[in-house]
């Protein structure tokens, strides 16, 4: 029996590359989103646990569901995929702004909030924030803000638990393709390399998946 992995994602499907990888291990594996296909977890062979990224209290239920189902949490996922509103701020609706703020900002930081009072409760764990960032390299600025809160939680998480037993860690990437980004990151997993705990790793830049760099 592999670990007890929790994946984390605001959107459905999660990749099927990290999806394959953490069933192959033969983890007793939890994906938390806000909708699923009916008896998924039959067909798919994981536990689904429906996930209000507005809501802390859901955030909670959903750690809680796992703790009385499996005890600890070994390793988690949260996963950040940019989304499609490509106008220029001026042009965007509140009503855009304050559901990208609920659900990318204030979503992850109630999960993540969960995940680490576990870990703190349990002395131990891991944490790998997966960040999907806009393909372009002059981003609209609301993708641009949410990818940035994103991306400065984790390096401040890297700072603060950076001596204790929680480990964290991130991967960023910004092609077209995230298919290839979320199989370039199976392949890191798969190496088990220690290098890529306690900063933002960005798989595939310069030259193959194994020449990913940090910042």
């Amino acid at each position: 029996m592999g670990k007890t992995t929790l994946l984390v994602s605001r959107r459905n499907p999660f990749p099927p590359a990290l999806l394959d990888y953490f069933l192959d291990r033969g983890d007793y594996l939890f994906v938390a989103s806000p909708t699923l296909e009916e008896n998924a977890d039959e067909i798919e062979g994981y536990r689904h646990l429906p996930w209000n990224p507005r809501s802390p209290i859901s955030a909670r239920n959903t750690v809680l569901t796992i703790e009385n189902e499996a005890a600890a949490i070994d390793e988690a996922y949260l996963l950040y995929e940019h989304g499609e509103e490509s106008r220029p701020l001026h042009q965007v609706p509140g009503t855009i702004i304050d559901i990208s703020i609920d659900t990318a900002l204030r979503g992850g930081l109630f999960i993540c909030k969960e995940i680490l009072n576990h870990y703190d409760t349990h002395s131990r764990g891991e944490l790998t924030l997966l960040l999907a960032g806009y393909p372009s390299s002059v981003r609209p600025s609301l993708e641009s803000a949410m990818e940035g809160a994103f991306r400065q939680m984790g390096s401040a998480l890297f700072q603060v638990y950076g001596d204790s037993n929680i480990r964290i860690r991130g991967f960023e990437d910004h092609r077209e393709s995230m298919e290839d980004f979320y199989r370039e990151v199976t392949e890191i997993l798969k190496t088990g390399d220690e290098k890529c705990w306690g900063k933002w790793n960005r798989p595939g830049e310069r030259g193959g998946i194994f020449s990913y760099f940090s910042r």
